[in-house]
């Protein structure tokens, strides 16, 4: 650990300039920190399930709260992170900060800040907190560099701009209260864009605090590697759902595979397209800033991946269900063997899905039928729908396919033990993933391509250029399939189907396959030549130096 000038130059560019340390890969305890990031994520996934608008405005809410504030640190990591007693100390307190959004992160609903005004103020105090590290952490580098006026210029705007960023976030302790409005936590935003826009503006303008030659690239690359192992991890929990639903049949293979295949394709195009230098500062900047959008999408992708696994294993066994229930009522016309029969289907479905009968008053609605005595009366009839709707409710529980929590506990609603009202609700949750799902995948790719784009070094060939609008046509068309919501009948039939998953994975596999096709056929700029390249350059710049 390093206790003497930790900021000490490696050379001078001139009398007033100094350079910092190159470092192009990240250390442990940046690493360490980035695992606070994906360890906040998994534990807001889990106690805040995607199941209606509010929720995912809270989820991608969330989510940039987190983002931009990993983003603060990593900007001064990647620039002046050094090994030091003082840096030790700062980075505790960031980790601190982080263990605070995921204990906050639980009760975290802007919809209704009157109501959640606690936690609105701890985390106002989080942000609060975290500017003044990172203003302490960029004074310190002042103290090194101190004598070097156009070094200590950009930090000083940098320092500002978290003081202006911490005078408001403690601001906003005070306005969070029983009477707040909805609009208040808008303001964290606009404090955390600013803070982002000044840092890598005035990077631009000051060569001495630019990110060239830095590994930002390689810690934006590693977070997007964290976000898809995060997508494995929650695609194998759902593969446990399969396993305890003993129900690995074509169809669910298929689907486990073509989100494997998800993953792998969006790990393919996302790193195989990478350089580690940027052509430009701007462009580097720009390139930086659009993996915000990339890993909400990302991470919306990775979340409707891993549902609708379980969902198709669910609709496997309620059409299952359907067709017991189809051929028992084809059976016999007897309402004492039509009793015995369904109590024999509801015995074997309640035990899969680990349900209770008493909560689910199947055995009301079996001694209702006994007594019917006639098959085709409507007590008949409504006693064994209710005992099918039950089922399949039974079913939908044990797969975590559930109405969203705030529609199950108003009493407008209906009573969430009435199965016509349950089902509803738990479908309804599905109809927002089916939207979110597709536009997530496509809104993936087109954003791949503006990365392409930004990332892109050297003259434009058609190589290239075939790349990023298959990306851009495949990516639009994806996000299209999400019209079909606007027909209920297309959308009840397309939902229903097994080929959710697979229409994402063929599409991103056709931008695959056209890839390697283009890089073959035609001319393009490939990326061992562009590493090449700006590894020339790089070594070129510090023979002049």
């Amino acid at each position: 650990m390093e206790n003497s000038d930790p900021h000490k130059s490696i050379h001078e560019h001139d009398g007033s300039t100094p350079a910092f340390r190159e470092r192009e890969e990240a250390s442990s305890i940046e690493l360490f920190y980035d695992l606070f990031f994906v360890a906040n994520l998994t534990s807001f996934t889990t106690v805040h399930a995607i199941d209606d608008k509010e929720t995912i405005s809270s989820y991608i809410g969330f989510f940039a709260i987190l983002w931009f504030t990993w983003l603060q640190v990593v900007m001064l990591d990647v620039r002046f992170g050094v090994d030091s007693l003082f840096e030790r100390v700062a980075k505790l307190i960031h980790f601190a900060v982080m263990i605070t959004f995921a204990i906050i992160g639980t009760k975290f609903d802007p919809s209704s800040p009157h109501k959640t005004y606690p936690t609105m103020r701890q985390l106002s105090l989080c942000l609060f907190v975290s500017r003044l590290v990172l203003i302490c952490q960029y004074g310190s580098v002042m103290l090194w560099v101190k004598g070097h006026k156009k070094i200590i210029t950009p930090l000083s705007i940098h320092i500002i701009a978290f003081a202006i960023g911490a005078v408001l976030c403690f601001g906003f302790f005070f306005m969070f209260n029983a009477r707040s409005s909805g609009q208040i936590y808008i303001a964290w935003y606009v404090v955390l864009i600013m803070e982002a826009l000044v840092v890598f503006i005035s990077s631009s303008q000051w060569r001495s605090v630019s990110f060239q030659h830095t590994n930002l690239s390689e810690r934006c690359g590693l977070l997007t590697l964290i976000i898809l192992g995060e997508g494995i991890i929650v695609l194998t929990k759902s593969i446990n759902y399969v396993v305890k639903g003993a129900n690995f049949s074509p169809g669910i293979i298929a689907q486990i595979i073509s989100a494997v295949l998800i993953i792998y394709f969006i790990y393919m195009l996302y790193f195989d397209s990478r350089t580690p230098h940027p052509p430009s500062p701007t462009r580097h900047h720009f390139w930086a800033l659009a993996h915000f959008p990339f890993h909400i999408a990302l991470v919306l992708l990775m979340e409707g991946t891993s549902r609708f696994i379980t969902w198709r294993n669910a609709m496997e066994i309620v059409n299952h269900i359907y067709t017991a229930y189809d051929s028992i009522w084809e059976s016999t016309n007897s309402t004492t063997s039509l009793a015995d029969q369904f109590a024999s289907l509801s015995g074997h479905v309640l035990q899969s899905a680990q349900a209770d009968p008493v909560k689910y008053n199947v055995t009301g609605y079996l001694n209702t039928l006994r007594k019917s005595g006639d098959a085709t009366s409507d007590v008949a009839v409504d006693s064994a729908f209710e005992i099918l709707l039950t089922l399949v409710n039974a079913t939908l529980k044990f797969f975590k396919i559930e109405a969203a929590k705030k529609t199950s506990r108003d009493p407008a609603v209906g009573d969430a033990k009435d199965p016509y009202t349950d089902l509803g609700n738990a479908l309804v949750v599905y109809d927002l993933v089916f939207l979110y799902f597709f536009l997530a995948a496509g809104f993936t790719l087109i954003v791949l391509a503006v990365l392409n784009i930004l990332n892109h070094k050297g003259k434009w060939v058609k190589g290239d250029g075939v790349g990023v609008a298959v990306r851009v046509f495949v990516g639009t068309g994806i996000a299209l399939v999400s019209l079909v919501k606007t027909d209920i009948s297309s959308e009840e039939v397309f939902l229903y189907s097994p080929w959710m998953l697979p229409t994402v994975m063929l599409g991103l596999g056709i931008v695959v396959l056209v890839d390697g096709v283009a890089g073959w056929v035609l001319p393009a700029t490939t990326t061992t030549a562009a590493v090449g390249a700006a590894g020339n350059a790089r070594t070129d710049e510090d023979q002049k130096v």
